[in-house]
């Protein structure tokens, strides 16, 4: 797919089919996680996969925004590993610009998707 169409063929998914979607597929989505751009490309990302009925009921309980989704992709971001200086971290906008990717390049293989955010802070 062309960029241009990547970008204004991307929307917020309200409502996903069953079909379980490929390891290769996701693998993909994955690949441009890691290939997103970070500061100092200091990579503070890990991203979890998220398919078990147990996981998936268990985003259900923390968010109502799941859609029925087969799978989730949880960016998480580890302000301790994220370029900072003084009083200001990069954690989150680094976890911004990997999901965006994933989520333009889901788009690109033809896999609708949604951003929700969830800020939960772990000390």
């Amino acid at each position: 797919m062309e960029f241009e169409d990547v970008i204004k063929g991307r929307f917020s998914a309200r409502k996903f089919k069953d079909d379980m979607i490929s390891d290769d597929l996701i693998n993909k989505i994955l690949e441009a996680g890691n290939l997103a751009p970070t500061a100092k490309n200091n990579q503070p990302q890990k991203i979890y996969i998220v398919k078990s009925k147990e996981g998936l009921n268990k985003i259900d309980k923390a968010s109502p925004c799941r859609y029925n989704a087969p799978v989730c992709l949880i960016v998480a971001s580890d302000k301790n590993i994220a370029w900072s200086k003084e009083n200001y971290s990069t954690y989150e906008m680094d976890a911004c610009i990997v999901a965006t990717h994933m989520m333009l390049e889901a788009t690109n293989i033809g896999i609708d998707n949604i951003w929700v955010e969830s800020l939960i802070k772990i000390l």
